[in-house]
């Protein structure tokens, strides 16, 4: 009797035994087979997305060649956010360059009052914007935009600026047409930009007014 229970032990340990190895074994295979599905979908999805700057290289007037990181004015402070490649008729391989005046400028932190635009070729200035935006009055430019605004094949500068007035700001825009030789504005035209904010809201009113800016 005895004997027989301890031969039953024997065979229950072994049996016991056998099952613990296989359950580990399946579970070790499992878990590498997990680690190379994580691999592999991590492989599968290693490839960078485009950047949104890429995405927007293609720009009207960039040139990723064209360097258009500084330049200089006697009282001017480079506005180096305002400033762009310009790689456009008539101006081609040059910079569309804003400077601020230091003498309006509270200090290096203030807006860029007294902004002005200039093109800039190999680090020298070969033309200036008319004034349209009232830099002498402390107006600064909030943003540039370009674009063919009348469908000429030429592309136009749009600017959207801001004024200091006697208890808050106020919008000062302009449009520059690019005439193949040069840029001109209409001030009377500018003045019906007043009340707009943004470069695509100067862009569709011009557009729907061409007759008043071309």
């Amino acid at each position: 009797m005895q004997k027989a229970l301890l031969i039953s032990t024997i065979l229950i340990v072994a049996l016991a035994s056998a099952c613990s190895f296989s359950v580990g074994t399946n579970s070790a295979a499992n878990n590498a087979s997990a680690t190379n599905a994580n691999a592999n979908a991590t492989g599968s999805n290693s490839t960078p997305a485009a950047s949104p700057a890429a995405a927007n290289a293609n720009t009207q007037s960039a040139n990723p060649s064209i360097k258009c990181d500084e330049a200089a004015q006697s009282g001017k402070k480079f506005i180096k956010s305002q400033s762009f490649p310009f790689d456009l008729e008539p101006f081609r391989g040059s910079c569309f360059v804003t400077f601020a005046s230091k003498e309006e400028m509270v200090d290096e932190r203030d807006v860029p009052r007294g902004s002005t635009f200039y093109i800039y070729k190999d680090g020298k200035q070969v033309f200036q914007f008319p004034d349209a935006i009232g830099a002498g009055e402390g107006c600064w430019v909030e943003a540039v935009g370009f674009n063919d605004l009348n469908g000429d094949g030429k592309t136009d500068v749009i600017i959207a600026g801001s004024c200091l007035g006697a208890k808050s700001g106020y919008p000062s825009n302009a449009v520059y047409v690019n005439t193949g030789k040069a840029f001109t504005t209409k001030p009377s035209a500018n003045e019906k930009l007043d009340e707009l904010k943004t470069v695509a809201d100067i862009e569709a009113f011009v557009k729907k007014n061409s007759a008043e800016f071309f």
